[in-house]
Order: structure tokens, then sequence, then C-alpha cells
């Protein structure tokens, strides 16, 4: 059965589209397919967005939101002291498996302008929140170590999306106080 136009919301769309590109990549990310995973017509796609191109930048806005400054608020409410809330930052960052789609990102940004920009733009905000957590906790050269701590994390999310076992706690920890030592 199909359901009405209304019965989905934007949001169900850019979940389900954030599902097909971590699978799938870019090209995957298409409406009818999407609407038959959904389980309504496509006229449903076409109550929320204008087009693909609409969809698309939804979701790299949902990424920007869920994976960067979702954190960041989570990270900030945790703890007054700048040092707990980088460990807690490296915790979650590392502990959080999205299922590929940080990866498929960038693997779309490799292709495309639109998806290169909103990855220089997140990696910016991001290593910026390192540097600042750094910093305030009195950490040795908070630049390259905020640096050093964000690539071990990309490499971290490549290696899980290709099967490897994620980093275990002692590393984990190892690799915050290492970015903490003064």
């Amino acid at each position: 059965m199909v359901k009405d136009m209304a019965s989905l919301s934007a949001s169900d769309w850019v979940r389900a589209a954030a599902r097909r590109l971590a699978a799938d990549g870019v090209d995957a990310v298409r409406v009818e397919p999407l609407a038959k995973e959904l389980g309504v017509s496509k006229g449903s796609f076409y109550w929320h967005f204008g087009d693909r191109d609409a969809l698309l930048d939804a979701l790299l806005a949902y990424w920007r939101s869920v994976g960067t400054t979702g954190v960041i608020t989570e990270v900030e409410g945790a703890s007054a002291d700048p040092a707990d809330r980088l460990r807690r930052l490296v915790r979650l960052a590392f502990g959080h498996a999205d299922g590929g789609f940080d990866v498929a990102v960038r693997a779309w940004a490799a292709r495309e302008e639109r998806a290169r920009a909103a990855v220089r733009g997140v990696d910016e905000v991001r290593v910026g929140y390192l540097v600042r957590l750094l910093t305030d906790a009195g950490s040795a050269d908070p630049a390259r170590r905020a640096a050093v701590v964000y690539r071990a994390l990309l490499g971290e999310y490549a290696m899980r999306h290709a099967g490897a076992g994620g980093l275990d706690a002692d590393a984990i920890d190892a690799l915050s106080s290492w970015a903490l030592a003064p």
C-alpha cells in the first residue's frame, strides 16, 4: 500500500538518502528507489523537495548537523572543563559508527564541488573546535595536535568502513592524553 504524500517528513527522506549514500554512494541517491524503499509515491518526494538537488543539499545539511553541530552541542553540555570535553569528544567521535556516512560524503566530495565545499566547511569547524578545546586545556601546539587527532579519526572511519574493527578504549584514551599533554 502506498502512503499519502504528507505521511513522511522531509527528514524521513533525508535519513533514507543518508542510508543510501552510505551504502551505495551519491549516484544511488535517486527519487524512485527511495520512494520504493519508503513505500510511498514519488509525489511524496515532490511534496517536500523541488528536485533531487534540493534533497542533496538537505543531505549535506543533515550531515553537518548530526556529525558536527549535534556533537559539539552534546560535548559542550557535558562539562565545564575543556580537557574533560576533549576526552568526551574523542570518545564520542571514535565510538561513533555512522555506517559509512562520513566516508561516503567525502567520496562524493572527490567528484562534486557542492560536497567538497561542505566537507571543507565541516572540517574547518571540527578542527577549529578541537584547537579551541586543546588551547583552553593548555595543550602544547594545539593546532598540530588537533590536525593529528582529526586525521586519525578520518582514518578510523575509513578503516571501519572497509571492515576493520575500531580502536579500543585504551588507544582512544591514549590519543586524548597525547593531545592534551602540556
